[in-house]
């Protein structure tokens, strides 16, 4: 399976950010350039204030836990799984399997900022890699698979009964942003549009249950329902009386109505006396 997670929230500081005091004070802070350091909500929310979609920029959290998630799941492990990061700029970032992103989310950040400027990190056996100016359909179409995208909204889908398993072109397209719809078209990208809880999910929580999902071997059957008295004894659930004796163990009639007729009450006839009492 190849897990997409498109229009993920990553990128760097925008050129009409660089120059306020938050951003500035930030990169100082970390003896980097404006323009070198990602977009952070957390530090530059003053920034992203009066922001085009500020609400929802500058997210890196959101990818981060989401390739902990994946990277460290048992489909990764065993070999099923292929990652790829989509921002909203069109930057495609390709994961190796045997990637190991950091849990430290400050070393994660700075990771990142390596791979905008290098392309590929690391340096000495590069595990992750950056293709700019990707967009989302070129991604799948370059993937070859069939896409599902997971969003609120979506139609109903229980991974239980009706996700499909064991295929190696599906193409799971999640959000990796923190509320509202994707950027891309999805509706048209992909082949089925779905949404697995009636609430909203974050982007981790359906990474994590889709994962598990695929990995699950097929329910099992539902059993037949009973249709015949053949069936009910064959599968002996008759009731005492209804099931059929053992070999030998059979008792003939003629023997059967003796003995009822001998535990028959015998009574006396209207007004005889007992013997002896005349």
């Amino acid at each position: 399976m190849t897990l997409v997670l498109a229009d993920t929230e990553l990128e760097r500081v925008p050129v009409e950010l660089q120059r306020h005091p938050s951003v500035r004070a930030s990169a100082r802070k970390r003896g980097r350039s404006p323009a070198a350091i990602l977009l952070e909500s957390s530090l530059h929310h003053p920034a992203l204030r009066k922001f085009p979609e500020g609400e929802r920029r500058g997210r890196p959290d959101i990818a981060h836990i989401v390739l902990v998630v994946a990277l460290d799941s048992i489909l990764n492990l065993e070999g099923g799984l292929r990652i790829f990061v989509h921002t909203r700029n069109d930057e495609a970032i390709q994961f190796a399997p045997e990637t190991r992103i950091p849990k430290n989310y400050t070393r994660f950040v700075g990771l990142m900022e390596d791979l905008f400027e290098k392309g590929e990190v690391p340096e000495e056996n590069p595990l992750i890699r950056m293709d700019r100016e990707v967009t989302l359909a070129q991604l799948l179409a370059k993937l070859g698979g069939e896409p599902w995208a997971f969003a609120e909204g979506g139609d109903p889908l229980d991974l239980r009964v009706g996700f499909p398993r064991h295929e190696e072109n599906l193409i799971a397209v999640i959000g990796g942003f923190p509320h509202g719809g994707f950027r891309s078209p999805v509706s048209t990208l992909c082949k089925r549009v779905m949404s697995i809880h009636p609430k909203p999910l974050k982007a981790w929580t359906t990474a994590a249950e889709v994962l598990v999902a695929y990995r699950q071997a097929p329910a099992q059957p539902p059993r037949e329902p009973i249709t015949e008295v053949a069936d009910v004894v064959e599968r002996g659930t008759a009731p005492r009386r209804a099931r059929a004796p053992a070999p030998g163990t059979a008792r003939p009639a003629r023997a059967r109505a003796s003995r009822a007729a001998g535990r028959t009450r015998r009574t006396r006839p209207k007004g005889a006396r007992p013997p002896g009492t005349a």
